[in-house]
């Protein structure tokens, strides 16, 4: 289990900066925490699609909203402020999170029988105990890691994991046992790729400045 926090950076240098403005601006940095707090999550979700295959609905899911622990308050005026922080945490996720083809185990099977060992089966003398059968048409298990680069998973598999649904597995070694779910990337490793994690912050700095100049303006007309 790995996790990821982010939260509003200088926090404590916005406040001496905008201390002796009307006090109607103090409400503006209010807001400015509720704002990251509703938007922030948008904007990380943005920026991980944007490298990975993932749905922002898997990465919202990773996600914790909490009070900060290293700067939970400060004072503003009159007004008290808390700053929060947001947790990103979770396993490496399957490959069901990455557009998996088939997305269901396939049923489609060969039109020629094929003749394998069978018990109890007795045919053309000469021929041995066989038994005919159509195999399931070979497929390839593939997924979109990364966005715009479908990977191979060479000897993947579908089968019903121990809660019904459908994941791909692997032989751990040369023998047909034992098998282990495909699995790659967690959503903390995700947000700290360094592309996903400087798009992240740029889009925070560029998204509070831009909220905080449209409250002060707000507040400043209504002071």
């Amino acid at each position: 289990m790995e996790s990821f926090k982010l939260e509003i950076k200088h926090l404590d240098a916005l406040q001496k900066k905008i201390e002796g403005i009307e006090a109607a601006s103090e409400k503006a940095v209010k807001r400015l925490v509720s704002d990251f707090k509703t938007r922030a999550p948008g904007w990380v979700s943005t920026a991980v699609t944007n490298v990975y295959g993932i749905k922002k609905a898997d990465i919202k899911q990773s996600l914790r909203v909490r009070r900060s622990r290293d700067h939970s308050t400060f004072k503003l005026g009159g007004i008290t402020v808390d700053n929060i922080e947001l947790v990103y945490s979770g396993r490496n996720l399957t490959l069901t999170h990455f557009s998996m083809k088939p997305a269901a185990i396939p049923t489609r099977r060969v039109s020629t029988p094929k003749l394998i060992p069978g018990q109890n089966v007795v045919v053309e003398k000469g021929t041995g105990k066989v038994a005919a059968v159509k195999p399931i048409i070979p497929y390839q298990v593939t997924a979109t890691i990364f966005k715009g680069k479908r990977e191979k998973f060479e000897g993947a598999f579908l089968a019903h994991g121990k809660s019904g649904n459908i994941l791909p597995f692997q032989r751990a070694g040369d023998a047909r046992a034992p098998i282990e779910v495909v699995k790659r990337v967690s959503i903390p490793q995700m947000i700290k790729n360094e592309t996903v994690e400087e798009d992240i912050y740029d889009r925070i700095d560029k998204g509070l400045q831009a909220r905080l100049q449209h409250h002060l303006e707000q507040s400043l007309k209504k002071s």
